[in-house]
């Protein structure tokens, strides 16, 4: 086998999961919903560069949808249970609605 072939059957696969991630990400900056948190949360898991935590948000939207979010600390520290958020096509996290 030629070190080109190698070389693209080698790269091809994470190719494919980097094209999965970047499509993931831009349909959930694409995402737009109003809703109410019911649930937050703090996960952590200890892997091999240390401890990882998640911040997750479950908000019912108004068209009745349970999603779970993960949302950066400030986000999360800045949003409780009940609060009635708004998540705008373009933006990362939703943010409290006036």
């Amino acid at each position: 086998m030629s070190n080109s072939t190698f070389l693209i059957l080698s790269l091809g696969p994470l190719a494919l999961v980097l094209t999965v991630i970047a499509v993931q990400r831009a349909n959930a900056v694409d995402d737009a919903y109003t809703g109410e948190i019911t649930d937050r949360w703090v996960s952590s898991s200890t892997g091999t560069y240390g401890t990882t935590t998640r911040c997750m948000i479950r908000i019912r939207t108004d068209e009745g949808r349970e999603l779970a979010v993960a949302v950066d600390s400030r986000t999360y520290n800045a949003l409780g249970v009940g609060d009635r958020v708004l998540k705008t096509p373009g933006t990362r996290w939703p943010v409290r609605s006036q």
